[in-house]
């Protein structure tokens, strides 16, 4: 099956592996001429998204975001039209998929003791969270159907023993959203089962859980790191709002991100802080297409899931696909599992599984569906092509300061100028505390110290603990006859140096590790010049 073969191939996040699973679900779509289905509600977004990515900063970082859902929905339409026998293959398949991964990532998690749940990366690295999603729905979609009157024996051993191990894995992880996630399959399998009675009774099972059992769920305190995602959450809503109509652009999360950081709590630098995504869908889609885009995107996930709010289905794997994806749902909204392709494939096929209502006849055009395997299977080449030349990456994606900075090392590296790629990085990332830093450098080298000054303190403001900014302000200063603020900016540097020991165990990544370079031998040239002055 496709869609375990796309969770056993790390999700088919890899962009080569995803051009070819894409492109065979588009495939597979074109040789059996299938119905929208499902797809049918969620294309008034999806052309959304396309004129957003028309109509953005860099539309080429769209593609492979536009291609990722397209071939989702296609997939999605699949399993819709799929018969009986092929959801409970499906069904099976997912079963041998989700001990597969279990495994994984217990043997990836061995070195902890399996105590430590980021290290339980298994085959969908880099997060142990997105083996809990897979396995927050299969926990949830087997309790169903070991529970259904329709089930065999070897079913219901089947299914208890997935909902055994899918729990199992949550505790070991210390996963809160994958048990939340099975709280919820339950919850939406006792109302399909019970009706009035089963949500009065859900009701209750949830306001004792949430005075019992909340607060040690969300009780992180242990972690490294403090817990930024509500952080995350409010700057994508910030950047919905800059941009209410269209947004940043899919594919673009991280360029609004730079102009609305989150700070990084516990970390070694102030704004190290960074990510592509919202770590909730919902978000996602309202930073990168809108208000308006969030409104179409909600409006598609909700005719998707409509199928849950029916009765029990009277086919043991439609209910179990019902429970899988409430529970995965719960993830969905809290973090960002659809931007991995097999997670998507996965949500959006047992949502199609468990509607058990018609499907229309409207099918798919062929033109569409050629559309989407060509889409499919070049919507990696950008992104390769700017990996080879920094000077091609930073004309494909504008808007990146990345681009810039990597644009700005390769000017220097070749003796040519790069104070105007390191002056776009700093305006397209203004909490950045390097890029000021550097254009510092490049002012101090050709003698204008009161440029200098200014940019470094720009630095300073914006990372506080940057030693060799607070050097190079020092040493503007005191050419600069103040020297006053230069001892204060001296003693500043010191006091970073101090709290540097603390922090060296949270140096995780190359902005860190900018921040904390300095050279010692700064402090004596520092305090010649004053002693000199």
């Amino acid at each position: 099956m496709l869609a375990a073969a796309a969770l056993l191939c790390g999700g088919l996040r890899d962009p080569r592996l995803f051009a070819l699973g894409g492109a065979a679900a588009w495939l597979l779509v074109l040789r059996a001429g299938t119905p929208l289905g499902p797809a049918r509600a969620w294309l008034p977004w999806l052309g959304w998204a396309g004129l957003s990515a028309l109509l953005c900063a860099q539309p080429l970082a769209a593609l492979p975001s536009l291609s990722r859902w397209a071939a989702a929905l296609a997939f999605a339409s699949l399993a819709a039209a799929w018969s009986a026998e092929e959801r409970a293959q499906w069904l099976r398949a997912l079963g041998v998929c989700a001990v597969i991964l279990l495994g994984a990532a217990l043997w990836t998690g061995r070195h902890e003791s399996w105590t430590y749940g980021p290290t339980m990366t298994g085959l969908l690295p880099p997060y142990y969270n997105y083996t809990a999603f897979v396995l927050a729905g299969c926990a949830a979609g087997g309790a169903a159907l070991a529970m259904h009157p329709r089930s065999g024996r070897g079913m219901i051993a089947a299914g208890a023993a997935a909902a055994a191990l899918g729990l199992v894995f949550a505790l070991i992880a210390h996963s809160r959203g994958a048990l939340l996630g099975i709280a919820a399959g339950g919850a939406v399998w006792t109302i399909r089962r019970w009706g009035a009675r089963g949500a009065a009774a859900v009701l209750v099972a949830g306001g004792l859980a949430a005075a019992f059992v909340g607060p040690v769920l969300l009780d992180k305190s242990g972690r490294r790191f403090g817990e930024a995602r509500p952080l995350i959450w409010r700057a994508a809503a910030e950047i919905a709002s800059e941009r209410p109509w269209l947004g940043e652009g899919p594919g673009s999360f991280s360029v609004g991100f730079r102009r609305h950081p989150v700070e990084a709590s516990g970390g070694a630098a102030r704004w190290g802080l960074y990510t592509e995504y919202a770590h909730s869908e919902p978000l996602q889609a309202a930073a990168e297409t809108g208000w308006a885009g969030l409104g179409l995107w909600l409006l598609g996930l909700f005719a998707g899931l409509s199928g849950l709010a029916r009765r029990a289905s009277a086919e043991p794997a439609r209910e179990a696909a019902a429970a899988g994806a409430a529970a995965m749902l719960v993830q969905v909204l809290l973090d960002n599992m659809l931007q991995i392709p097999g997670l998507a494939f996965l949500f959006l096929g047992a949502a199609a599984v468990a509607d058990d209502r018609p499907v229309r006849a409207v099918r798919w055009p062929a033109w569409a569906a050629f559309a989407g395997c060509v889409l499919a299977l070049t919507a990696w080449m950008p992104r390769t092509l700017g990996a080879g030349s920094p000077e091609r990456a930073a004309a494909l994606f504008p808007a990146e300061a990345e681009r810039h900075e990597e644009r700005a090392y390769a000017l220097e590296a070749a003796g040519r100028p790069a104070e105007a790629a390191w002056a776009r990085a700093a305006e397209l990332s203004p909490f950045n505390g390097i890029y000021p830093f550097r254009l510092a450098r490049l002012a101090a080298a050709r003698g204008d110290w009161a440029a200098a000054e200014e940019r470094a303190r720009r630095a300073v403001i914006n990372e506080p603990g940057f030693v060799a900014a607070h050097l190079l302000r020092a040493e503007a200063l005191a050419r600069l006859k103040r020297p006053v603020e230069a001892l204060s900016a001296l003693a500043s540097a010191r006091a970073a140096t101090a709290r540097m020991p603390g922090l060296k165990d949270k140096v995780t990544a190359h902005y860190d590790e900018g921040i904390f370079s300095f050279e010692p031998e700064a402090f004596d040239r520092v305090e010649k010049l004053l002693r000199a002055r």
